[in-house]
């Protein structure tokens, strides 16, 4: 093996296992049994080997995701779920690291949309919708996710007919009823008085605005007007303080949709106005997503219980008897609110909300066809 593959490969091992902003070069090289100038014979900065880690794995991957075969939209889109899963088994390092750069870097978020948008393309022989295509990729995204890091079992079959036949094909004739409204409700929840959840509040506010490793415990002990030593009478450590966040925004968020659940009687009212409150709650808090996108890198044990615990409200009245397919279809789901969150309010490249989510109550009846 040469010089650049074993940076490469010691790298590759060290970024995927924590975040890659905490792993210096004299780490890659001394894993790599290189020394320090040797590294910078073949790159700049560790930035730019990330990078180049990526790019060859976006590189890989859409060459296993575009030029899909089959006769049919059924072969085509079992090909394309097929492929999805099988990326996550056998680049699952990249895979991790992929989803650390296109947290920092955005662009190559953007670059894997492009790639997923031509797959759609491919599967359906036409353009799609921003609805369409959230509603296609979203869930099997979400679904291959959870496998690689959670243990859901991988149903590439049950994806296919969620995208192609709906989650509700039997509420179509109620899907044009179905009518969100304009504008979100306000969000109204009292800040804390306790010097805990003070310091819990406002370790939010730092951090969702910020990142997780540039606040340290003094900056949240002295934005909450307490002394540090305060902290860690409540908490062993900050990352013991992560995960009571995590669990506090699934908390927190659970109870909000459950609340607003009770108010729409049908499921697929629940689901439809569920994508709805679910934007409604996080455009209030846009600080969640950066936390619990963070926390997977930080607090892995915490989010997976912050997904499971989802998982077990969006269970319940679906239209599956096995459970195992209620699992997969509970996560499609989760993963349509959470990208449709992502486009709707951080990308803001959803503009109008109610006809959006008009055609994607249509779409979990029906399915997209070609």
């Amino acid at each position: 093996m040469g010089t650049p593959e074993k940076i490469r490969d010691a790298a590759l091992k060290l970024f995927s296992g924590r975040w890659f902003e905490t792993v210096s070069v004299a780490e890659v090289c001394r894993a790599a049994g290189v020394s320090n100038g040797v590294f910078y014979r073949y790159y700049r900065s560790k930035e730019e080997l990330v990078r180049a880690l990526v790019d060859e794995f976006l590189t890989v991957f859409e060459s296993e995701v575009t030029g899909i075969d089959g006769a049919t939209v059924d072969d085509r889109m079992l090909h394309l779920c097929t492929a999805v899963f099988n990326a996550g088994v056998h680049h699952t390092p990249m895979v991790t690291l992929f989803r650390e750069a296109q947290y920092r870097y955005p662009e190559y978020e953007e670059r894997l949309r492009d790639v997923y948008r031509r797959s759609c393309r491919e599967v359906f022989g036409r353009p799609v919708s921003e609805a369409e295509y959230l509603y296609a990729i979203s869930g099997l995204r979400f679904n291959s996710t959870r496998a690689i890091y959670d243990g859901l079992d991988r149903h590439a079959g049950l994806i296919a007919r969620l995208v192609l036949g709906g989650v509700f094909p039997d509420a179509a004739d109620a899907a044009p009823r179905v009518v969100v409204p304009p504008d979100f409700p306000a969000i109204d929840e009292e800040e804390p008085t306790d010097s805990r959840g003070r310091l819990v509040r406002n370790g939010m506010r730092l951090i969702g605005q910020r990142a997780y490793h540039e606040i340290g415990v003094a900056d949240i002990a002295r934005e909450t007007g307490l002394a540090v030593g305060t902290f860690y009478s409540y908490f062993s450590s900050k990352e013991e303080f992560l995960s009571v966040i995590v669990e506090q925004i699934g908390r927190q968020t659970r109870h909000y949709l459950s609340d607003q659940a009770r108010t729409h009687p049908t499921r697929l009212e629940q689901e439809a106005f569920g994508v709805w409150h679910f934007l409604a709650y996080f455009n209030g808090h846009p600080e969640y997503y950066s936390l619990v996108r963070e926390a997977e890198f930080v607090a892995k044990p915490w989010v997976s219980r912050y997904y499971d615990a989802f998982e077990a409200g969006y269970m319940e009245n679906l239209p599956f008897a096995d459970e195992a397919e209620r699992r997969v279809a509970a996560n499609f789901l989760m993963g349509l609110s959470h990208y449709v969150g992502i486009e709707a309010l951080l990308n803001r490249r959803i503009l109008d909300i109610p006809t959006f989510i008009a055609e994607l109550t249509s779409l979990m009846c029906t399915g997209v066809r070609p």
